[in-house]
């Protein structure tokens, strides 16, 4: 068992590199989401969120894709407090 765990920190990792995805593919392919999304939702989706009891870990994800590195806002989707915002 001692030698496995030393193997595992001496030699590098098997893995292969992710080929780099084509720039013209995923501009199209985000522009066909994005009029997708238009035609079915309109501008923008405001969505309630019902946290049932929980430990508050799923309301911390979701605040989370709020901030500035998420931002989903820019996408129009933003949660709402009340289901009358919604």
């Amino acid at each position: 068992m001692r030698r496995f765990l030393l193997e595992g920190l001496i030699r590098p990792p098997l893995t292969e590199a992710a080929p780099e995805p084509d720039a013209a593919a995923v501009e199209a392919l985000g522009q066909a989401f994005a009029q997708a999304g238009r035609e079915t939702l309109g501008r923008s989706l405001a969505i309630r969120q019902v946290d049932a009891g929980s430990c508050n870990g799923c309301e911390l994800e979701i605040q989370a894709l709020s901030n500035p590195y998420y931002d989903l806002e820019r996408f129009g989707l933003h949660f709402v407090a009340s289901p009358r915002h919604a």
